[in-house]
Formats: structure tokens, sequence, C-alpha cells
């Protein structure tokens, strides 16, 4: 495959070059995270009444050569979570545990992930829980750079082979929430870990990580009895990148049917759309309207979510129905 020199640079700078100084996200991106806020912050993991268990698949940029390709499995499982039986007792207090893996790939860089979680789940009132949780894992940088080929001729900016990369990592996050409403704030690649760019590229300098800060929100309105409406946001900053952020809402009737639109700000119009079968198996899809200077370049970014809601038993509706 012949990959262009913009692709290229791209690749690098985004994965391997001074990243303290680009604008670049170096986080994974998907259109439903609303529908997985696990993947997000991992003060969220345990909040169900059941294990939640979720795949993912995203192909960005469809019909650009090397366009981004992610995937992930995640899962998270309550521990001690027992719900008061009367109306006017806290419940106390209660454990999750979880983790997911992951694998983004663009061009000649993949990315790969595996982390497991731990939240504190702790009751502020009856209806209103306050949780603290930690991701705790590894990532793996590879740049293949035998698939690099430039125009015009060879290039000794790479050497030959693979260049691989293993660094620790770790994400804290806070949650809020009840029956009605969210807000959460997160931290991502807190270690700040150096990458050894030396085994990647003989021109490339050290670099590292940069923090990640996600905040979001959402708040669930009755139409109906049956038909509600979930209003939510995510902003996202690294330094020294600007603000960027989602808005979305999504409306759902009972916990069967939901279809939502959503706005990158800069990117992209998403379009959504799923259902829930026997209130077990969750199914999501998006498409991605490109907004930005790609949009001549490529038809839409596309993805699909599958979740399995494991001992499901539950009466009383917590984030999953969102």
């Amino acid at each position: 495959m012949k990959t262009t020199l913009h692709l290229i640079a791209y690749s690098i700078v985004l994965f391997f070059g001074n990243l303290n100084s680009t604008w670049a996200q170096q986080q994974w991106q998907y259109s439903q995270y609303m529908n997985n806020n696990f993947l997000l912050n991992p003060a969220e993991g345990g909040t169900e009444n059941f294990t939640d268990v979720k795949l993912g698949l995203r192909t960005q940029w469809q019909g650009m050569e090397g366009n981004p390709r992610s995937g992930f499995l995640s899962a998270h499982h309550p521990i001690n979570k027992n719900n008061s039986q009367f109306d006017d007792v806290k419940p106390l207090p209660h454990h999750g545990v979880g983790g997911y893996i992951s694998s983004d790939q663009a061009g000649p860089i993949t990315q790969s992930s595996l982390y497991g979680s731990y939240s504190y789940h702790l009751p502020l009132t009856v209806k209103t829980t306050l949780s603290f949780g930690a991701f705790l894992g590894v990532k793996q940088f590879q740049l293949n750079k035998d698939a690099l080929r430039f125009e015009g001729g060879e290039s000794d900016i790479v050497t030959n082979g693979y260049g691989t990369n293993y660094l620790p990592d770790a994400t804290m996050g806070l949650w809020l929430y009840s029956a009605n409403y969210y807000f959460g704030a997160s931290s991502f690649q807190l270690l700040g870990n150096k990458i050894n760019t030396s085994s990647i590229s003989n021109s490339l300098n050290e670099s590292s990580l940069s923090r990640h800060y996600f905040v979001t929100a959402g708040y669930k309105l009755p139409l109906t009895d049956k038909v509600f409406i979930v209003p939510s946001f995510v902003a996202k900053y690294t330094a020294p990148a600007p603000i960027q952020f989602d808005v979305n809402a999504k409306i759902r009737y009972q916990d069967l049917y939901w279809s939502g639109v959503s706005y990158r700000n800069k990117d992209a119009v998403v379009l959504l759309a799923g259902l829930t079968l026997d209130k077990k198996w969750d199914l999501g899809f998006s498409y991605d309207i490109n907004t930005s200077a790609l949009n001549p370049y490529n038809s839409g970014s596309y993805e699909i979510l599958i979740g399995y809601r494991v001992n499901h038993s539950a009466v009383t509706p917590t984030s999953q129905f969102w």
C-alpha cells in the first residue's frame, strides 16, 4: 500500500512526534460514547445492576487511504450493590470492577491498550451517588515502517521493520449520578510517560503522552410516561489545543428504541439510532457526516455498538437505559 507523505507525517506526529506541543488528540474517538460512558470515565463502572458488556467497531473517513479504524471490548460489574427497598432510605456504598481492550490503527500506526478498572460508589442522598474510579493498564504503540512509501523516492526519516513502545498508563475520574442526570470529569494519560522514538525514527526526539481531560453531563427529560429525551455534552481538552466539544440529543421510547443527533464542533454531524432486544441486547449504529476540510475526500464515518446485559433483572433503570 502506498502511503502519501502527508499521512505519514500526520501519523508520526500524532503518536511519536513532540506530543507535548502537537494540537492533535491522542485518545480514541467514538460517536456512541453516550451509550458507554465507561470508556470516558472509569468511575462510571459498576453503576448498573448487571454486568455490562460492550463491543464497538468504527471506520473513520471511509474512502481515504490509511483511514483510522478502531475497536474495543469493555465490561464492568457492580459488587455488593443493594438498592434500598424503601424510597426514603439511602443505599449502602458499593464497588465496581471492569476493564477494556482496544485497538486503533491509522495508516502505518497501531495503538493497542489493555486496562483494568476499579470504582467506589458513595451514596450522598437517597437518589444521588458520587463515585471515584481509576483505569490502570498498558499502551502499545507500533509503527510498521515497512509500509511507508514516499512519493518521489525513498527517505531515511525512519528505519526499517517495526518500532514498538510499551508504556504503563493511568486514568482517574469522578462520576455524580442519579436516575435523572449524570456529571463526570476524568483525566487520561496521567503518568505522562516518555516514548522512546529512537527505535522508530532516526530523526525524532524523545516524546511524551499528553494528559487529556474530559467533562461530560446529561439530563433525562420525560416527554410522556413512555418517551423521554436526553440532552448531553462532552468537552475535551489537551494543551495547547483549543477545547473541543460534542452536543447531543437522544430520544428514547421505553427501553426499546432510540434515535439521536450529535454535533462535534469543527468536525462532524452525527446521526444515531439503536434498539434493545429482550432487555438484554443493545444495538447501536451511527454515521458521521464530516464538516471539516476533509469532507470532499471521504464518505463519512461508520460505527456499530453491540451490548449485552449479563444477569439483567433490574426494575429500576440506571445509566444504561439512557
